[in-house]
């Protein structure tokens, strides 16, 4: 199922790819772990994919390419991932003659990592915010949070100005992820003790080998630690006894939680992420 290094099995892997893996395991043998990944790594133990999946299939109706999205269980919220602004940049398309620095979202849309806060000169701006500036809808309804939102402060090429970092695709930022993992700790059975589980959908990897690690849930805050899966937050999370499901698609800026009321109200409220309902994605 997995080798020393918790990267799949070359059977497991189509043979046109199994190059990319070799690649991979032989990088992977080389590297000397800092304390902080050899940590996580050790956290965390890959059980079959397949099986741990089966009832987010059966429950979401889809093959997991790009992650499993659940329904309501029996409520549901999505998280909008953080987006950035520097109050003294200009807000001109990035990319035109006049935009200073390099920095501007033009080079940073739909970024797909676990982003850390982007510096001193940057402050949080949130979805709602924008939206009332420019008197757009914060989610169009019918839509998904994506990259198609708030498109009235973008150029005519859909670039974002140089004033505004847009939130990561596909990927929580760090400082969400730490937010909802403590709200998750809150409104779990064993609070950080929680058996859960995270799933890394197939398309995160060029070889198409899905990915579930188990481990405590309180040790998820340094999950991107984890030599392995640096690039990506997880698609799914859920704890052992299923009362809520996490689910951050491959192509979205925002992440739903399905789960009891109680906790869905939790994140509508937390003044550190922002959250709402959109009763046409329940």
């Amino acid at each position: 199922m997995q080798d020393i290094y918790g990267l799949p099995d070359m059977a497991e892997v189509p043979s046109a790819l199994r190059s990319i893996l070799a690649a991979d395991k032989a990088e992977r043998a080389a590297r000397v772990l800092t304390p902080e990944e050899a940590a996580s790594f050790a956290n965390w133990a890959r059980v079959p994919a397949e099986t741990e999946t089966r009832w987010l299939a059966a429950l979401s109706g889809d093959d997991g390419l790009l992650g499993f999205e659940p329904p309501a269980r029996p409520d549901s919220a999505w998280i909008l991932h953080a987006m950035y602004e520097d109050p003294r940049r200009p807000a001109i398309p990035a990319g035109t003659d006049a935009v200073i620095g390099t920095e501007g979202a033009n080079d940073c849309d739909d970024e797909t990592d676990w982003a850390t806060h982007p510096g001193p000169d940057w402050q949080r701006v949130r979805w709602s915010e924008l939206a009332e500036r420019i008197g757009d809808a914060i989610v169009e309804e019918g839509s998904y949070p994506d990259r198609y939102q708030l498109r009235s402060r973008r150029s005519k090429d859909h670039s974002w100005p140089d004033n505004i970092l847009w939130s990561n695709e596909g990927s929580l930022d760090r400082e969400t992820w730490h937010q909802l993992i403590d709200l998750l700790i809150e409104h779990s059975p064993d609070g950080p003790d929680t058996r859960c589980l995270v799933h890394f959908c197939r398309n995160m990897f060029y070889y198409h080998v899905p990915t579930v690690l188990t481990g405590r849930l309180g040790d998820a805050h340094s999950l991107y630690h984890h030599p392995d899966l640096m690039a990506y937050s997880p698609s799914n999370i859920w704890p052992a006894d299923r009362t809520w499901v996490t689910f951050t698609h491959f192509d979205l800026h925002g992440t739903k939680v399905a789960g009891p009321t109680p906790l869905v109200e939790a994140l509508l409220n937390n003044p550190g992420l922002e959250a709402l309902r959109l009763p046409w994605k329940p």
